[in-house]
């Protein structure tokens, strides 16, 4: 599903890398690092679930956003957000106008071997989406211990990853 994109579309597809984002999440959880997402029960629950991850998403899109000027951000590649908890996916196009919020994007690539047709994608789950929107640990640290996973081409991780760390330095008032 894409949170980006007001649910006009719905994926059904996960990420061979979600099982180890999981586990780094649970530990991180075990921990105390990061606080658990509130599993909910009832017949609106998946409704809810899913409703907290657009909201994270819609977080994260604000941070970067709200951090990066107009030319900075139309030099980032297009690239996905994976919500592993229950498989929320947003799509990120940047325009003159932030991220697109109409923009109807193609089923995300998870498999091609070859790294010019995969699809950028970063996959974390909404625990530890809030918790480092929170500030409770920085990006080097997401992604040395896969809270978060960046799977796409070197210059497209290396883009996506000064991304982040520039949308961090809003929470820690570093460059």
């Amino acid at each position: 599903m894409c949170a980006i994109c007001n649910f006009k579309i719905d994926f059904g597809v996960g990420h061979p890398l979600a099982l180890t984002v999981a586990v780094a999440a649970r530990k991180a959880i075990e921990s105390g690092l990061i606080e658990p997402v509130d599993a909910e029960q009832g017949a609106l629950s998946a409704a809810r679930m899913r409703m907290s991850s657009v909201d994270a998403l819609n977080l994260l899109q604000a941070r970067i956003e709200g951090a990066h000027s107009e030319d900075a951000l139309l030099a980032l590649p297009d690239f996905y957000v994976l919500l592993i908890e229950n498989d929320t996916w947003g799509f990120f196009h940047a325009t003159t106008n932030g991220f697109d919020p109409d923009i109807v994007p193609e089923m995300p690539d998870v498999t091609a071997t070859d790294e010019a047709k995969r699809s950028n994608i970063v996959i974390m789950s909404e625990a530890g989406l809030r918790a480092w929107l929170d500030g409770s640990f920085d990006i080097e640290q997401a992604l040395r211990e896969s809270l978060f996973m960046i799977d796409a081409s070197a210059d497209s991780t290396d883009s996506l990853t000064r991304m982040l760390t520039v949308a961090e330095s809003i929470v820690t008032g570093a460059c």
